[in-house]
């Protein structure tokens, strides 16, 4: 089994030079339990636009000490926070690590109920969204979504000096490697990542496709993002005591590849260009497995995927990983955990919350 590096681990190469933007404090969170821990709850762990009923799109909150924290925002985030019991307007801030319709689409009903919710408090410090490129395009094209009904509701409660904001309340930053945020809390670092490695050149310039690092008081959580094979990620993830990754089943892949060439009658050179996005521009159980070992990881936690067996999914990855790979379902919570007065020891027991122990070793 990989041995769990106890400190935490600053990227030289990932940070020198880099930006850091100075970041409000996010108002405390009022609904969100688990305190003195760092829990990873799943919001949703489907891989890839259509929508699926048993599964949502790629969402991952990340809750330290309380707070939460939202890495992806995929269609049907919303209801999952919803029936996790988590108010939007709680969130501390939101990570965006691509602009994929399944990473990003379901940002504006988010934003829609915390704004809904918001109060004086929220004014003040309004949630912040971080991601790549056209992330402020994207926010104000969901404030101006969010708007327009809203100004239904304004128009009825003008006796009340009802009124919406002059502008959008929401903060967007458009962030590039390195330190792109802190708070008394957290330290998050980002990568570009492979995703977008078979992306012309030119839209690859304006395009990116983000790895991030969040280092907590309980230890280190490396979401991959959608990412191929990629060393900027195994630096990144090096000495994590989780790495959050996608994954997919590389002969389902190209099965399905296959069947989309049959039915949509593509040419030989447009098949092999799709099926290379599996290869190349995702992760299969062996580069996952490879990262996780290469970067030294202390457990693997998968998502982004759509199993008919997810233990299978974990037995793939550890042919190429000795340490404890989970299957994440939608609204299970897991836990990462080191007592205060042992923040720096190699002890940072991780597993589904209430589950962890010796036998816990991971798998569904």
């Amino acid at each position: 089994m990989i041995a769990r590096r106890g400190a935490l681990v600053l990227i030289a190469s990932c940070v020198m030079g880099a930006p850091e933007p100075i970041s409000a404090q996010p108002a405390a969170p009022r609904s969100v339990a688990g305190q003195h821990e760092t829990q990873i709850l799943m919001l949703g762990t489907a891989g890839g636009p259509p929508l699926r009923a048993d599964r949502s799109e790629p969402a991952t909150l990340l809750i330290v000490d309380g707070r939460p924290y939202l890495i992806d925002c995929g269609i049907g985030t919303a209801r999952r926070l919803a029936q996790a019991g988590v108010a939007s307007e709680t969130i501390g801030a939101i990570f965006l690590t691509h602009l994929h319709p399944d990473h990003a689409l379901g940002l504006a009903p988010v934003l829609a109920d915390a704004f809904a919710n918001r109060d004086q408090q929220d004014a003040i410090r309004p949630l912040a969204i971080y991601g790549p490129p056209a992330t402020r395009a994207l926010v104000d094209a969901a404030w101006t979504y969010i708007s327009i009904p809203y100004a239904v509701f304004a128009a009825e409660r003008s006796a009340e000096g009802g009124e919406l904001p002059a502008r959008n309340p929401f903060a967007a930053h458009e962030i590039d490697s390195g330190v792109v945020y802190r708070d008394s809390l957290i330290r998050v670092v980002a990568v570009e990542n492979s995703h977008y490695r078979l992306m012309p050149a030119a839209s690859r310039a304006v395009m990116k496709s983000n790895s991030y690092r969040v280092e907590t008081p309980h230890g280190v959580v490396v979401f991959t993002g959608d990412t191929g094979p990629s060393d900027a990620v195994a630096r990144l993830a090096r000495g994590a005591d989780v790495l959050v990754a996608q994954v997919q089943d590389s002969a389902h892949a190209a099965q399905f590849a296959n069947r989309a060439a049959e039915q949509n009658h593509w040419s030989p050179e447009r098949r092999r260009q799709f099926l290379a996005h599996f290869t190349e521009e995702l992760l299969d159980f062996r580069g996952v497995g490879e990262i996780a070992t290469t970067a030294r990881v202390g457990a693997v936690l998968l998502y982004h995927m759509n199993p008919t067996d997810p233990a299978a999914y974990v037995a793939g990855v550890q042919a190429h990983f000795a340490g404890p790979v989970f299957a994440g379902a939608d609204l299970e919570r897991y836990c990462l955990t080191a007592p205060p007065g042992e923040r720096s020891s190699s002890a940072k027991p991780f597993g589904r919350c209430g589950r962890r122990g010796a036998t816990d070793t991971g798998g569904r």
